[in-house]
């Protein structure tokens, strides 16, 4: 495996896995045609791989990937770089069709800034508390081989319409809880009490 990349792809509350793989020529006794893998969480902590069910099972030979959301609808699209062969992009239709993708489930994305030379809050922590469950994610721009990105932190939610937020800025402070509405763009300013909705077009 090249490079993982956690996140909720289906936006069920629960974080999935997409591994970025792909044997080299130098190893002959392993398979050449060794395909990525994406891997939904379940409930219950195990993984399940359904990379062919979600139409993206690939026998290019993967270094790189990322799980972000390139037209900004709610649903985290793919990009994997491949060694040799050009690089793939899948949309993410989510329960939809190609005419009119749909979400499986609520979600959020947040964007943090601060003052100086660390604006985006490398190293910050974000929390998100629904009903039944607290999910926290790291602000970094790295992840793995030939792959990396720094843009809207996405998180599914399930069935909740609403989050609370609260951020761990990079020096320990933490800010307060912050409520937001699903299904929406949000960017918290360091020192700020609410989130601001954030939608495309606004810059």
């Amino acid at each position: 495996a090249w490079h993982p990349e956690f996140a909720d792809a289906n936006n069920d509350g629960y974080v999935d896995l997409f591994v970025s793989k792909g044997n080299v020529e130098q190893q002959p006794d392993y398979a050449q045609r060794d395909p990525s893998n994406l891997f939904l969480g379940l409930p219950d902590g195990r993984f399940r791989e359904v990379a062919d069910l979600a139409g993206i099972l690939s026998f290019d030979r993967g270094r790189g990937a990322a799980l972000a959301d390139f037209n900004l609808d709610g649903l985290l699209d793919l990009v994997e770089v491949n060694y040799r062969t050009p690089t793939r992009i899948w949309r993410n239709i989510g329960a939809g069709s190609a005419d009119r993708p749909a979400p499986m489930g609520n979600w959020i994305a947040l964007r943090l800034t601060q003052p100086g030379s660390n604006r985006d809050a490398i190293g910050a922590w974000v929390e998100v508390r629904t009903d039944d469950r607290v999910v926290q994610r790291e602000v970094t721009v790295g992840g793995g081989h030939a792959g990396g990105q720094l843009g809207w932190l996405h998180f599914g939610l399930g069935q909740p319409d609403h989050a609370d937020v609260r951020i761990q800025w990079p020096d320990g402070t933490k800010s307060a809880w912050m409520p937001m509405t699903a299904n929406a763009f949000g960017t918290i300013e360091r020192g700020a009490a609410t989130i601001q909705p954030w939608a495309p077009g606004r810059g």
